[in-house]
């Protein structure tokens, strides 16, 4: 992606949604594309551009669904359009501070860690009776189903000779492929909505209360299972301590500690797939890690 010419298109959208040029710009290149900040005394607008062909559509569901359900704020959507070559999606910027810059504070941290855990849980309170969500906008009332629905196309993509998985990874995933229904038995039945992205430098804190002050960048939202999210929040700041809060605030099945893993090392393979990501030390250390809880 080059910076430059997103920062033109950025500036140029702006000033036709607005009528006003930009007087303040900045740009954050993110794992799945770029941000580009705007501003002027009088307005202010974040827009971004994503690597994976589509993934915006997908975010302007996922925040209108999150919209209807949570209880803080959500960016609103101005517009969704495209130009030289690239989609764009034009948010409201909201106020707050990245919650991976929370201060090593025991209030902040306590503060921040309840508030975020309450707003997940509420979140995953949502279910639907038909189950999980598949991509056509029919359910499965398993998971174990709606996984295979989900992952099959990943798999098939990391097995191919046009992925860059190593030999040894290859075998690793295919074992953990057909592990699939046992390890996710325990977990079967019974769906929650899901952010499906909710580390939190995809979480923003007010820096006088140190309460959640917007949740952003869904990636998949749906109806799978709330261990979909849990696992991320192992994946910025572990030092929070955030998914321990949580779980000492809903009971999870046996077996959790190898299904995060397991998880973690799924989606690991889809962005993988829908941007050709790949670190070979990382993955490897996971599956490390899924070895020591299945033994």
């Amino acid at each position: 992606m080059n910076q430059q010419q997103l920062e033109r298109i950025a500036s140029d959208t702006f000033q036709k949604l607005f009528g006003l040029r930009a007087s303040f710009v900045q740009t954050e290149l993110t794992f799945y594309g770029c941000v580009v900040f705007l501003a002027t005394d009088k307005q202010k607008a974040v827009i971004k551009f994503s690597k994976e062909i589509g993934r915006l559509a997908k975010e302007i569901q996922g925040l209108e669904r999150l919209n209807k359900i949570l209880d803080c704020p959500v960016p609103a959507i101005y517009f969704y359009g495209r130009d030289e070559g690239y989609d764009y999606l034009v948010l409201e910027w909201l106020d707050g501070q990245s919650a991976h810059e929370l201060p090593l504070d025991k209030k902040a941290i306590a503060t921040f860690g309840e508030h975020y855990t309450d707003v997940l849980l509420a979140l995953h309170e949502c279910s639907h009776e038909q189950g999980f969500e598949l991509d056509d906008h029919t359910f499965s009332p398993r998971l174990i189903d709606a996984f295979e629905h989900w992952m099959y196309p990943v798999y098939r993509y990391l097995m191919s000779a046009a992925s860059p998985f190593s030999r040894q990874l290859k075998d690793n995933f295919a074992s953990l492929w057909e592990s699939r229904a046992q390890v996710l038995a325990p977990i079967n039945q019974g769906s929650s909505l899901v952010h499906d992205d909710c580390h939190i430098g995809n979480v923003l804190f007010d820096p006088k209360t140190y309460r959640v002050a917007a949740l952003i960048d869904p990636c998949d939202v749906g109806f799978k299972h709330r261990e979909f999210d849990l696992f991320h929040l192992y994946d910025v700041r572990p030092d929070l301590k955030l998914a321990d809060m949580y779980i000492k605030k809903a009971k999870l099945a046996d077996g959790y500690q190898a299904r995060r893993w397991f998880l973690s090392l799924w989606d690991d393979a889809k962005h993988s797939r829908n941007i050709g990501w790949y670190d070979e030390e990382w993955i490897s250390h996971k599956f490390e890690r899924y070895g020591q809880e299945c033994a």
